[in-house]
């Protein structure tokens, strides 16, 4: 199967309440995250922290589409 190139997530629909900004430090973590594990092992420290930093993020966002409230 030959393996799709980067391509950055569509932001959630209008209407799904979740902060412009809280979208905006996702997608740029999320390319961080994709840039700094194409350069090392993804059980390198500085990949598993920033790794972990998005997924809070992503919960973050994942509440506030729950909720329909956006934090602002």
């Amino acid at each position: 199967m030959a393996s799709k190139a980067y391509q950055p997530h569509e932001r959630p629909k209008k209407g799904s309440r979740v902060n412009e900004e809280l979208l905006t430090i996702i997608e740029n973590l999320r390319y961080e995250l994709a840039a700094l594990a194409g350069e090392r092992d993804f059980t390198n420290p500085h990949v598993l922290e920033l790794s972990q930093r998005l997924d809070k993020y992503i919960v973050m966002a994942q509440h506030q589409m729950v909720s329909g409230y956006a934090v602002e």
